[in-house]
């Protein structure tokens, strides 16, 4: 019984030993070498050109550069919209009436009205396009309409395109598929000026729209020829003084968009224009078949006696 007492002890003692030996190992403290390496690069500290955000788009725009607006909604692309937002009823005769009187008043009273609804929809418009300008559109626009007509003249259907709208090119090309326009440009008797000017949004409040009036009054030609080369309208010698109103429309959110014709504005006290001659075919008796055979039979007897 005395044997089995020795091992149990040098079983214990193995197993304190080797604990024993885990406590040194964990107390042991570890020592950090430090190894010395290249000294890295540190960049200095970026100091922007233009403080602030508004020097660099005047900046880039200068240079040439189109600088789109950052907005957080994706906007739905519209060409143009199907209409014109307030369209601008002119003056009748397109006269000024006395202050003294009532209506002429009136009149005074809703122009004021209008003018500062134009005004707010100027500044509108420059948020999106800050070469807008009142005094050099009426130009600018007067040169697009000039353009447009004789695209026109010529059947240039592409180069239509990009001087009108949708809305507006079915109107231009209607009823015109076998006929011959021939339009011309005299002279200004007035210098254009804009009357009206609109800015409004579709689908979405970003999606912005402009739309500027004109006043033309010019002096032109114009005659249309139907398919057999008869005149139907017009004359092309005789020059008429004409007195529009158009409507100019531009997508503003687009950076790359121009203005572009829109539609014609035709006051309720203005002329009835010159009635279409039109050229049409007075349809004969019907024959029967062996009428139009005698008919045939005699005509070949004429030419042989001739």
């Amino acid at each position: 019984m005395a044997a089995p007492v020795p091992r149990r002890l040098s079983c214990l003692s193995k197993a304190l030993g080797w604990w024993s030996r885990q406590s040194l190992l964990m107390t042991q403290s570890t020592a950090v070498v430090p190894v010395r390496t290249k000294k890295r690069f540190t960049p200095p500290a970026y100091e922007p050109k233009y403080k602030t955000e508004k020097e660099f788009i005047e900046y880039a725009r200068k240079a040439g550069l189109v600088i789109p607006p950052e907005r957080l909604d994706r906007p739905i692309h519209v060409a143009c919209t199907a209409g014109i937002f307030d369209a601008y009823v002119p003056p009748e005769g397109d006269a000024r009436m006395s202050s003294l009187s009532k209506e002429g008043l009136k009149q005074r009273t809703e122009r004021l009205k209008k003018n500062a609804a134009s005004q707010l929809s100027i500044r509108k418009i420059k948020e999106f396009d800050a070469n807008f300008k009142t005094k050099d559109f009426p130009e600018k626009a007067k040169d697009i309409f000039i353009e447009a007509h004789l695209c026109l003249n010529n059947s240039d259907h592409d180069r239509l395109h990009t001087l009108v709208t949708e809305h507006c090119f079915p109107d231009m090309v209607w009823d015109i598929k076998y006929k011959t326009v021939r339009w011309g440009f005299v002279e200004s008797l007035e210098p254009a000026q804009v009357v009206q000017v609109r800015c409004s949004s579709m689908v979405n409040q970003s999606n912005m729209y402009g739309q500027v009036t004109v006043r033309m009054h010019t002096r032109q030609t114009l005659a249309i020829y139907d398919r057999f080369g008869r005149l139907m309208y017009g004359q092309e010698d005789v020059p008429k003084d004409v007195l529009e109103y158009i409507v100019f429309e531009k997508h503003l959110l687009n950076p790359y968009g121009s203005w572009r014709m829109h539609g014609k504005i035709v006051p309720p006290w203005a002329p009835p224009k010159q009635p279409i001659l039109k050229t049409v075919m007075i349809p004969g008796p019907q024959l029967e078949s062996w009428e139009k055979c005698e008919e045939a039979q005699r005509e070949n007897h004429k030419s042989q006696l001739a």
